[in-house]
């Protein structure tokens, strides 16, 4: 059995850019009767990472490290800084970073993958990825640890420093050891938080242990597409000066899509997979585990995307809003959206708000009256409406509730 907390907001920006697509214009989507304005789950949690305010996620513990140049930076360079040669600690980084990104790599391989770092004329910038990879901190600290401890293995063998085809070997034997193998098998459930919420975006067996307990869909706007070509200049502060007043006209002309739109999102948390990521137990071991972080991290979770806006163009839009809508539910069925509310676009006149509200409302009614109530849910909004689909709070208030949704799911296996 699972267990979830699903997370519906409504959040209303005027003349803002929030995503863009390959062409600078805004993501769109069509939906149901209409064309949307978009905004993808990447940006949200893009943002969500990055938030700095007082109820930020990053403040509850170590967030992981998306990077290229984590092995090259975090591991590799710190090495050197201590005095391992530079050559050995990138053959070395190399080989355990094939271990983790490639999954079960024989000596062999390891032996093919060394090589050329020891025959470049950059070994460090070998280490560099093509790729992004994720890694907690602990993750790092530990791969670090291991890469010195294979060089202090290196240190002690029998070989000629001189022959790369010795060095190359020297190194595979001080990597192929069981206790390695073991140490970074065991790597997968100690990530950071955000890893820990959103998953990894490599394929790696080992690294591959970090599925995502967070489930973000792309916000659309309850209503149709409202946009607007922007036209704008860039004056030239000096040309008076220059001119004498004789040039007319700007020294820069542009135009950018603006638009305005009330944003309906929605995030699923699966609760046990939650738990498990950030305590690195097994799933099936979750309510064996601690859930003071987990209840912290949810409750800075509520803020976070309650509170932190997407947004391109900061300069010239502060796209800044917060949710005007929010509603939590708790359950152990298979989750579902509510966007289908708006699958025939809410006129976009009059109180849009409240007309959004109305319609998730009338749908989140539709759908307990066809399965029956599966979720217990709270909400609070600023809309003065009275139609709403659960008991209206506010958001400490929701915060405490989901506290104690997390405490009753660990004691009943239900929420209700």
């Amino acid at each position: 059995m699972s267990n979830f907390f699903q997370f519906h907001l409504l959040t209303s920006y005027p003349g803002t850019l929030l995503n863009r697509d390959d062409a600078g214009f805004a993501k769109s989507l069509p939906f149901g009767n209409a064309t949307r304005t978009r905004v993808s789950s990447q940006c949200l949690k893009y943002h969500w990472r990055k938030y700095e305010g007082k109820h930020a996620i990053r403040k509850a513990g170590d967030m992981a490290i998306r990077s290229r140049r984590t092995f090259r930076q975090k591991i590799a360079d710190p090495l050197v800084e201590k005095g391992y040669d530079e050559r050995l600690v990138a053959a070395t980084v190399q080989g355990l970073s094939d271990i983790l990104l490639s999954g079960d790599t024989s000596k062999g391989d390891i032996k093919d993958n060394v090589q050329p770092v020891l025959e470049s004329d950059d070994p460090l910038g070998e280490t560099e990825l093509s790729q992004l990879v994720v890694l907690g901190q602990p993750e790092v600290r530990q791969i670090r640890k291991d890469a010195q401890a294979v060089l202090d293995r290196v240190a002690e063998a029998d070989y000629n420093e001189d022959s790369v085809a010795q060095t190359r070997d020297a190194i595979a034997d001080a990597i192929a050891v069981d206790e390695l193998r073991s140490n970074l098998a065991a790597l997968g459930n100690a990530m950071g938080i955000d890893a820990a919420m959103h998953g990894r975006m490599v394929t790696s067996d080992v690294m591959a242990q970090g599925d995502a307990a967070v489930h973000v869909a792309h916000a659309i706007t309850t209503h149709a597409q409202q946009r607007e070509d922007d036209y704008f200049t860039a004056v030239d502060d000096l040309q008076d000066e220059t001119t004498g007043g004789t040039e007319a006209g700007s020294a820069h002309i542009n135009v950018k899509q603006l638009t305005s739109g009330l944003f309906y999102s929605y995030v699923v948390v699966d609760l046990p997979l939650l738990v498990s990521n950030l305590e690195g137990c097994k799933r099936e071991e979750w309510k064996e585990a601690d859930p003071t972080l987990t209840k912290e991290v949810l409750r800075r979770f509520l803020h976070t995307i309650t509170t932190a806006s997407p947004g391109a163009k900061l300069s010239s839009t502060a796209p800044y809003a917060r949710a005007e809508f929010v509603m939590v539910e708790s359950g152990d069925e298979q989750p579902r959206t509510l966007a289908n509310a708006f699958k025939k676009a809410v006129p976009a006149e009059g109180d849009v708000t409240e007309a959004s509200i109305e319609a998730l409302t009338s749908y989140a009614a539709r759908m307990d009256d066809m399965y029956g109530a599966q979720e217990e849910r709270i909400c609070g909004t600023t809309s003065e409406t009275d139609a709403l689909p659960a008991e209206r709070a506010t958001l400490p208030e929701i915060a405490d509730w989901i506290a104690a949704h997390v405490d009753r799911f660990y004691t009943n296996g239900t929420s209700s």
